[in-house]
């Protein structure tokens, strides 16, 4: 009778997962039908270069932004799930309390991260003074680039079908400026001010439909977070700031290695190296989106004791995305290049070659979905932090290298290097403590 109960709870967790993930891929179909859209045009309208100026500065401030990440939506579902689940009010406006704060600081030092790196790199590149003073106007946007703890709140309650449309209506808000754009012959300023203008959209309703939820439940206000700086509960800050570091080292790389192109090829490669890098993670995005789901369903077999259950459950993805991977593999084979083609309307050598190579590194980075949740949840997140750390310690100088000497190939190449490791790394993490799941880890 136990095992038949596990069994059930166990295709209840898929069953909840698969079903989310399919309402979330609806949303990113869409965003992606848009950006096919969006970024053909804009390319016509504003030409290569001007666009990787464009990329560039987008990349600048969302480099401020990632640096800045407090990630207060792990540590929200993290000490917070038990409470919001038994309508434990008190506890839960603590937590939520504790993780607007971080927030908030975070947004300070996104504005403060993303002016001097502004100042930096556009004088390494010899930005003029116009490029300069937009990118500075573009950096004040940094901080509603991420919606942390209202995330947070969507994921905790359930709430997935709130993605989509918030994606989608940004994504069709920045179509329609950018059609508009091409029409009226606008240039880079206007590009950037519908870039703008979306990221304070998307942040908008994610804080508008979180307050909602709390308002509704709980009786929440926003403003009482700021009364009492210093609460927290033991360890909460010691797992923020692990799974911080973690995450912005994951999340950061994708801009730093733009930037570093930039600096090395020009703003035309930097465009093209973004560009392929989206190919790749457009076409793993669906089998990405098992990562927001899987970990509060994680956390909700932590708090019911269920290790064997948790241990299952993450296997079966990591064998359901590594048989994914093989699909998708064979998929950018054939029409990497061509989606290439009708995104930028121009011909660039060898762009199958990089595409396949982003693609690989996507998948690397694929197969790392289930196993890090598994290891936050049962408490090494410290050890992701160290693993990451010393990972990207190597990659950063690596990348700047192999692009130097050997163009965007290189780029790519370092860039699937850098994911492979930290895939056999966290495999030999999670083996390393898996007999300890249950017994330690807490």
């Amino acid at each position: 009778m136990v095992s038949k109960a596990r069994m059930s709870g166990e295709r209840s967790v898929f069953k909840s997962i698969f079903k989310n993930v399919s309402v979330l891929t609806l949303g990113r179909i869409a965003n992606a039908l848009c950006s096919f859209i969006y970024i053909a045009v804009a390319v016509r309208a504003l030409g290569l270069s001007d666009f990787g100026l464009l990329i560039l500065i987008h990349s600048l401030a969302s480099t401020g932004s990632v640096l800045s990440r407090m990630q207060s939506w792990q540590t929200l579902i993290r000490f917070g799930s038990d409470s919001f689940s038994s309508n434990d009010t008190d506890l839960l406006h603590r937590v939520v309390h504790f993780c607007i704060r971080l927030d908030t600081l975070s947004a300070a030092f996104a504005i403060a991260f993303g002016l001097v790196g502004v100042q930096i790199y556009g004088h390494t590149a010899n930005w003029s003074a116009h490029v300069r003073f937009l990118a500075d106007l573009y950096v004040c946007v940094s901080p509603l680039m991420y919606s942390g703890w209202a995330n947070g709140i969507l994921r905790m309650a359930g709430k997935f079908h709130l993605v989509p449309i918030i994606d989608s209506c940004a994504a069709i808000a920045k179509t329609f400026g950018v059609l508009l754009g091409y029409i009226l012959h606008l240039k880079l300023g206007y590009f950037l001010f519908v870039w703008a203008m979306t990221i304070v959209i998307d942040y908008g309703f994610y804080i508008y439909y979180a307050l909602d939820i709390l308002h509704r439940k709980f009786r929440f206000r926003y403003f009482r977070a700021f009364r009492h700086w210093r609460w927290q509960i033991p360890g909460m800050w010691q797992f923020t700031r692990a799974a911080s570091i973690n995450q912005t080292l994951g999340n950061i790389s994708g801009h730093v290695a733009t930037l570093v192109v930039g600096t090395g090829l020009g703003p035309a490669e930097a465009a093209v190296f973004r560009v392929c890098r989206q190919i790749a993670d457009g076409i793993v995005t669906p089998a990405q989106l098992i990562s927001p789901v899987l970990y509060p369903e994680l956390v909700r077999m932590r708090d019911r004791q269920d290790w064997r259950g948790l241990k299952r459950v993450t296997w079966k993805m990591f064998g359901v995305l590594g048989g994914l991977s093989i699909v998708l593999l064979l998929l950018s084979a054939f029409f990497g290049s061509t989606i290439f083609r009708f995104l930028l309307h121009v011909h660039v050598h060898h762009t199958s070659l990089y595409i396949s190579i982003m693609l690989l590194a996507a998948v690397f980075s694929l197969l790392v979905i289930p196993l890090e949740p598994l290891l936050i949840v049962v408490g090494h997140v410290k050890f992701l932090m160290k693993n990451r750390t010393a990972v990207m310690a190597i990659y950063f100088p690596a990348l700047y290298v192999l692009t130097r000497h050997f163009g965007l190939a290189g780029a790519c190449l370092s860039t699937a290097a850098c994911n492979a490791t930290i895939l056999l790394s966290q495999m030999l993490g999670v083996w390393f403590f898996y007999d300890r799941i249950g017994k330690a880890e807490r």
